[in-house]
């Protein structure tokens, strides 16, 4: 993936590109049709409720430092940091999207109840059995309705693939997305829920958008999208995770390397881990 990298970007203060972003227009962003009546949790309820101690949660963003208080508190979300602001229609965000939710759920018990950040990839034929094809790509469907949610939420214009692909396509031809784990996010949460922040490029002009990254975790192990406006895709990017039975996970330093994609190698333990459970080389997918 280190092919591709760049890590002599231009770092912008907060608001240098509002003015390429798009507003919303009030209808539900996946379907097109209705009106954008519901906004996406950040994170699965079930994810939060579990996280509870003492029945509270400590939330820290932009915003600074909330408490949660009971399941009541998630629902109300008086704060307005639990959800996405509104930007899916009723049908979309609960009937139409069951089956990612359901494969998320699945992959999330697993991440909770397994130490996979040293080992040699994410199985998902173990996960998920004889349909880990569907499953597989029901997940990253999943993460594509999380991530849509964040593009409108920062005055991005959710492409094209992207709906596609939760419509039943199998592939999106202008992103790719790769399960991660990054140090910077395992040292402080590594039993907590993370969203990177959404990181954009420009032309040099800054007059257009030519891409973004964006990632989720749960745990210290995430999944990353990256988008690439067209004729802007670099060669070797067409691998992605969920066409794989046991993808690899990617390593970063910090969230820098993540937006950049500067891999780093396994430390010398997840390298041993890995060569004692290693699988064969068709079962590995990797970023590049």
């Amino acid at each position: 993936m280190d092919k591709g990298a760049n890590s002599s970007q231009d770092w912008l203060p907060p608001g240098a590109l509002d003015h390429l972003k798009v507003r919303s227009d009030g209808l539900c962003w996946w379907c097109r049709e209705r009106p954008a009546t519901t906004g996406e949790h950040k994170y699965k309820q079930t994810d939060l409720t579990r996280l509870m101690r003492d029945d509270y949660l400590v939330w820290v963003g932009d915003e600074g430092m909330r408490e949660i208080r009971g399941k009541r508190g998630i629902k109300r979300d008086r704060y307005g940091v639990v959800k996405f602001p509104k930007s899916l229609c009723g049908t979309c965000n609960n009937d139409r999207s069951q089956p990612f939710d359901r494969a998320y759920s699945k992959f999330s018990d697993y991440l909770d109840e397994t130490w996979v950040r040293i080992m040699p990839g994410v199985p998902f034929e173990e996960i998920y059995g004889d349909t880990w094809t569907k499953d597989t790509l029901d997940l990253a469907r999943y993460y594509t309705k999380h991530f849509g949610c964040r593009m409108v939420r920062s005055g991005l214009r959710v492409p094209e693939s992207l709906r596609a692909f939760m419509d039943g396509a199998t592939d999106m031809p202008d992103a790719h997305m790769a399960l991660v784990t990054t140090d910077s996010v395992h040292r402080v949460a590594s039993k907590g829920l993370t969203m990177s922040g959404d990181c954009v490029w420009t032309d040099p002009e800054r007059t257009e958008f030519r891409g973004w990254v964006m990632a989720a975790y749960v745990g210290s192990v995430g999944v990353r999208y990256q988008w690439w406006a067209e004729g802007q895709k670099p060669d070797g990017w067409d691998s992605q995770f969920f066409h794989y039975p046991s993808p690899e996970i990617n390593c970063f330093k910090d969230e820098q390397a993540l937006m950049e994609g500067r891999t780093r190698q396994p430390g010398w333990f997840a390298r041993m881990s890995q060569w004692l459970n290693r699988r064969s080389d068709h079962d590995a997918a990797e970023m590049k």
